[in-house]
């Protein structure tokens, strides 16, 4: 089975080489450091208005093509939370009134 790189991964990934923490990268790239969090856990809606107006920033701010960091988007799909790995499940279940 061949596992794909997502945006997601790629982001956590630059970040971590560069040392920086998420709060760190998300001042450099003047956004709020949970939506930063969400987007590198592959939480967003990839193909969403926000996470394309965030491309170029981070091609910039990686020194990486644009084209690149296009065909990440398209192969990363979005996640969702799971519950059943969270630290307290019936907190959360309770606050989403699952």
């Amino acid at each position: 089975m061949e596992t794909q790189i997502t945006l997601g991964h790629a982001i956590k990934s630059g970040r971590r080489e560069l040392d920086l923490s998420q709060k760190e990268l998300a001042t450099q790239l003047q956004i709020d450091y949970q939506w930063l969090s969400q987007l590198e856990n592959n939480r967003l809606d990839p193909q969403s208005d926000e996470v394309l107006m965030i491309l170029p920033k981070l091609a910039e701010f990686f020194q990486i093509d644009m084209e690149y960091l296009e065909v990440l988007r398209s192969q990363t799909q979005q996640q969702s939370l799971n519950l059943s790995q969270a630290i307290f499940p019936v907190y959360f279940q309770e606050k989403l009134n699952v």
